[in-house]
């Protein structure tokens, strides 16, 4: 599993709010997409999700410059925390001009690992653990 994910994001028209620039909410559904292309590194394409999965337990933002219309978007993702029952994903959204990138935001969510059935936390799966902290260890975190 590689350590991080780059995901590669079209900025949509109807992103945009009245001060021409992404709307704060948008950021959220960015993050969103990449820890989806994330996960999709280290969970199986057959995971029954309506059953076990993962719950948001907490999403931060930090805004650094406004995203525009016609931005070169990229968000880097990957793991720096494991609990037993969660972990977090952090996120740098990047605004790519040539070859220069500059960053316009960072986030942070906390996944929970979740029974769906049962309608509480369980453990994190024990292959999911290992493909993260392999992962980890290769940020150095």
């Amino acid at each position: 599993m590689p350590s991080r994910t780059r995901t590669r994001i079209q900025v949509r028209f109807p992103d945009i709010d009245m001060a021409h620039h992404v709307h704060n909410a948008v950021y959220l559904t960015y993050f969103e997409t990449a820890r989806t292309e994330f996960l999709d590194g280290f969970i199986p394409t057959d995971h029954d999700w309506s059953r076990k999965g993962l719950v948001l337990g907490r999403n931060e933002v930090d805004y650094r410059r406004p995203v525009r219309l016609r931005d070169a978007v990229e968000v880097e993702t990957w793991c720096d925390r494991l609990g037993d029952r969660s972990f977090d994903l952090r996120y740098a959204l990047f605004v790519k001009n040539g070859r220069a990138r500059t960053l316009h935001a960072e986030g942070r969510s906390v996944l929970v690992c979740f029974d769906l059935e049962a309608g509480r936390t369980i453990p994190m799966p024990g292959k999911w653990r290992a493909a993260l902290k392999e992962g980890m260890e290769k940020e150095g975190t």
